[in-house]
């Protein structure tokens, strides 16, 4: 065998919406830890370090998630750079090499890129992902900012005035455009502009309280209180009408409510939902 065929898949992938209940702690996190803890191999209590640079008030969420961990049977770290030296440093990076399970927090994911994009601590991420040794977490801002590219702020939620420009997310999730809070901020819209400024990408929408849970390569299950949304727009076309009526057509658009499972190579998942599961939880990178 050669070292393609040996290589560890990528690690586990979550994606919250949102206002998960950490009080609890509700199905979200019970459902996150559980997954992480069955590909756990050391037979140690699993670690999880929660990254809150994205938020305003990361001394709150941190009082809130560590208990929350704690009762889950998890030892919870907490790491918190607030500039892109800190997410250089070793003590940064020495947290990381240590944790089974990196969970970014929801705050504001510009704040996010803007601290750790391309930085020492962004490709540590990347590469102990990539070789299965690190899942990975996000809720809200931190949800989208492990796309390919994430909205930004409330801004042109429906179509109006000039298309903003995309902004490039982690891209630990390249093949797809996230967002979070979906039913209850009506992002439908939002979401729909992303696609369509670069269709190569797979829109996913995400309730609140509600995780997608992606093992890549093998695959994908929906937990919480509410439905992720996806918008595949690999077909599709678009134009603006002579009434500047905005035209898409080929459209794909799924809802997949909790309980949904969908997994590789399953004979009982008809065609277009396997094409839906290669589009979200292939382990192949999206190059561009």
């Amino acid at each position: 065998m050669n070292a393609l065929t040996t290589a560890s898949p990528p690690a586990l992938l979550a994606l919250i919406g949102g206002n998960e209940d950490r009080l609890t702690p509700g199905i979200v996190l019970r459902e996150l830890v559980a997954a992480c803890a069955a590909s756990h191999a050391d037979g140690g209590p699993l670690r999880v370090v929660v990254l809150s640079t994205a938020s305003g008030e990361p001394d709150l969420l941190w009082s809130q998630y560590e208990p929350a961990f704690r009762a889950l049977g998890v030892v919870p770290a907490w790491l918190d750079p607030r500039d892109r030296e800190a997410a250089g440093a070793d003590d940064a990076l020495q947290a990381l090499r240590s944790a089974d399970l990196l969970f970014m927090t929801g705050g504001d994911q510009e704040r996010l890129l803007d601290v750790i994009g391309d930085t020492p601590l962004h490709a540590l991420i990347r590469e102990r992902h990539r070789t299965g040794e690190l899942a990975i977490a996000g809720t809200s801002a931190g949800a989208s900012a492990l796309g390919a590219h994430m909205p930004v702020g409330d801004l042109n939620e429906q179509f109006a005035g000039p298309s903003q420009p995309l902004h490039a997310a982690l891209g630990l999730m390249p093949t797809l455009v996230i967002d979070q809070h979906f039913a209850q901020r009506k992002r439908h819209a939002r979401l729909l502009q992303l696609v369509s400024l670069d269709p190569r990408r797979t829109g996913v929408g995400i309730d609140e309280d509600t995780a997608l849970i992606v093992r890549p390569g093998h695959d994908l299950r929906v937990v919480g209180a509410g439905a992720v949304t996806v918008i595949d727009g690999s077909r599709m076309t678009d134009r603006r009408e002579p009434s500047s009526v905005i035209a898409f057509e080929q459209l794909g658009f799924f809802l997949l409510p909790s309980g949904t499972a969908l997994r590789f190579n399953d004979p009982a998942t008809p065609p277009h939902l396997q094409r839906l599961l290669r589009a979200i939880a292939s382990p192949a990178p999206l190059i561009g």
